[in-house]
């Protein structure tokens, strides 16, 4: 299990899901200006081959963070984010430079507003210190960009109203999303520290998984018995019979782990299941749930300590039942489950293939 930062990803990943599909759509729409900006204005550009290079640096840029941000590939590390924004902000910087001695307008330089975009893109997924470092960084380097730039320019309102007025737009966007993600997570850390402290090993025998249909035979007897206000041989038979059934019901629940009171067989011959904490139970219970739920039968939990890698080695199987979900309906009735699955384990691999469900992944803490 990787270690925890505070991060909206990390946090509440579950919530966390829509943060792709901000990503995906602010990371499309930039791309698709930056284009059409610069296809528009090609023709009279200074310096096309900086804006060439703007244009391929930008596509890396985009490509990368979206592979970044990709549920499956999650938590988003920083070292990605690093490289996310040093690319972004070099792509901002030819296309500002690209445009030497001619014509200038705000509309037309899509390097600021492409910064602001990717930064609002990756709210979701980087933590408080990151995003205003990033964005500071962003902000000098676009700064002296366009101060420089300004110098071959005539200006109406002077140099430093450009410059203001170019990262302006980048300045917002970073001070919003990290005013956000700071009140955001400590909403979500003082949640979390008050489930802690009440929280429960899932699949605890609850009281009624005893009182079921057992207890209901006893209550249907002592009704019985006040009825006839008398007590046979019949009925003492019966009390001895229910007592035993209620018995080893008990040491049954007793005996068994949470993930066999969750529906599965469980094969762990290393004894190695007291290593998940309560995050990595409360994700596989509700993977099992889910699939369950889908009509996933004959469950079979598996674990072993790999060693290479020392660590614990996950495999989650079972059959589609003849009223399953499969193929893509099963996939997106998982795809909650799952998206956390991708944040607390490490190597998260989904197979469904002739009828056969696996999942896959390690734990390393």
């Amino acid at each position: 299990m990787r270690r925890q930062e505070r991060t909206m990803q990390q946090l509440d990943p579950l919530a966390a899901g829509t943060s792709w599909d901000v990503a995906v759509t602010f990371s499309l729409l930039t791309w698709a200006y930056a284009v059409i900006v610069s296809i528009s204005s090609f023709g009279y550009t200074d310096n096309p081959v900086f804006l060439i290079v703007a244009l391929v640096i930008l596509t890396i840029s985009i490509c990368y963070h979206l592979w970044s941000a990709a549920p499956q590939h999650a938590p988003y590390p920083r070292r990605n984010y690093i490289f996310v924004v040093t690319l972004t902000i070099s792509a901002a910087v030819f296309q500002i430079a690209s445009d030497g001695t001619g014509s200038i307008s705000m509309l037309t330089e899509w390097g600021p507003i492409a910064v602001a975009l990717v930064f609002a893109s990756a709210s979701g997924y980087r933590s408080l210190p990151d995003l205003y470092y990033g964005g500071l960084a962003a902000v000098v380097a676009l700064f002296a960009a366009l101060g420089l730039d300004s110098l071959h320019h005539p200006l109406p309102f002077g140099m430093l109203y450009f410059c203001v007025s170019g990262v302006a737009l980048v300045s917002i966007v970073v001070l919003g999303q990290g005013s956000y993600t700071h009140k955001a997570s400590r909403i979500l850390l003082a949640w979390q520290k008050t489930v802690n402290e009440t929280a429960v090993e899932p699949g605890i025998v609850a009281e009624t998984d005893i009182a079921g249909p057992l207890s209901r035979e006893a209550r249907e007897l002592l009704v019985e018995l006040l009825a006839r206000g008398r007590i046979t041989e019949a009925d003492t038979q019966r009390a001895r019979q229910l007592s035993a059934e209620i018995r080893s019901e008990l040491l049954l629940l007793a005996e068994q782990t949470w993930v066999e009171r969750s529906g599965c067989t469980l094969h762990d011959p290393e004894k190695v299941l007291s290593k998940f904490d309560l995050s990595a139970q409360s994700a596989i219970s509700a993977l099992i749930s889910g699939l369950l739920e889908a009509g996933v039968v004959n469950l079979q939990v598996s674990l072993r300590v790999d060693p290479s890698s020392e660590r614990l080695s996950c495999v989650i199987q079972g059959t589609e039942s003849l009223h399953a979900l499969t193929g893509g309906k099963l996939r997106t009735h998982l795809a909650s489950f799952l998206r956390v699955m991708y944040v607390v384990f490490e190597d998260v691999r989904f197979i469904n293939n002739d009828g056969h469900v696996n999942v896959m992944f390690y734990y390393a803490k």
